[in-house]
């Protein structure tokens, strides 16, 4: 778009600017000098001649008025001092922290086991148990005996990190039998008839608050194998269960934790003090699941 020349328009818009009345003479030398001016401009309905230098410098004066307000009008909007206000950016979503998985397996480290309570994980189910005499060791695998086996031992538990899926139907050959159902009476069932041995129960018990079955299994005392090649019952993860001593009792606890089995089981040897059967009792009637 180019800019106006009617130059009464012009002369009007500066006036508009500087003072409010324009006095008698200076406005009627402006029009004698526009009345000398040669050049047609229109300024209302009339032709005039060229206009003069002080009309010239009028109409220059108004256009530099004109430009000015133009380029205040199309600057962008300012914030405040130092220039356009900025948007502050959004900060940083802090990405989440990653969940740690639990184990699903977890044991007392191996050595001596301080009286007192001491955590462990089974089958993802973390619980703890508490140990009331001194004495009392773990291997840091998968045992916790009452003195060192052979020489001292009186006897302990074994931990299972999975529960038994079945038992094996020729112990001595090793011959592993179908999985069974997936309930504590289903296994607790199936561990009271492994061949060559003797079981009481299965009977109904309660440990950690949660419904137990509990098997009392008496080994043989002549198989036709040894101790460690009579194979009582197996899990996908391990070899299997055999007996630590020829003649021993296992008393073994299969619990239902909302549907998750927990697999623990105590010995003791022939001949063992009724004092150790007892501390047997009293570390699982401590346990209290998390």
């Amino acid at each position: 778009m180019t800019a106006s020349r009617d130059p009464e328009r012009l002369i009007r818009a500066f006036l508009d600017e500087g003072p409010t009345d324009l006095s008698d003479r200076s406005y009627d030398a402006v029009r004698s000098d526009i009345d000398r001016t040669r050049q047609r401009a229109v300024i209302g309905p009339w032709r005039e001649p060229r206009m003069s230098n002080l009309a010239r410098l009028a109409i220059a004066a108004a256009a530099v008025v004109v430009v000015a307000v133009v380029g205040i009008n199309l600057l962008p909007g300012r914030g405040g001092v130092g220039g356009p206000a900025i948007s502050p950016s959004p900060p940083p979503t802090p990405s989440p922290s990653p969940v740690p998985t639990p184990p699903t397996f977890a044991f007392p480290p191996a050595g001596d086991l301080a009286i007192g309570r001491h955590d462990l994980t089974l089958s993802g189910i973390p619980f703890s148990l508490e140990v009331a005499v001194s004495g009392w060791n773990s291997n840091g695998d998968f045992a916790i005996d009452k003195g060192h086996f052979p020489a001292t031992w009186a006897g302990g538990f074994i931990v299972w990190s999975n529960a038994a899926d079945g038992i094996f139907t020729d112990p001595c050959r090793q011959v592993e039998g179908p999985p069974v159902g997936p309930s504590a009476a289903a296994l607790a069932d199936a561990l009271a008839t492994v061949p060559g041995t003797t079981a009481t129960g299965p009977s109904d018990v309660t440990v950690g608050g949660y419904p137990a079955k509990l098997v009392v299994i008496t080994m043989p005392e002549d198989p036709g194998c040894t101790a460690e090649g009579f194979y009582l019952w197996w899990d996908s993860t391990t070899s299997g269960r055999y007996a630590s001593v020829l003649g021993s009792t296992i008393r073994v606890w299969v619990i239902d934790v909302n549907g998750t089995l927990i697999q623990i089981d105590g010995e003791t040897p022939p001949g063992a003090s009724p004092e150790f059967a007892r501390e047997l009792e009293q570390i699982v009637e401590s346990i209290r699941f998390e």
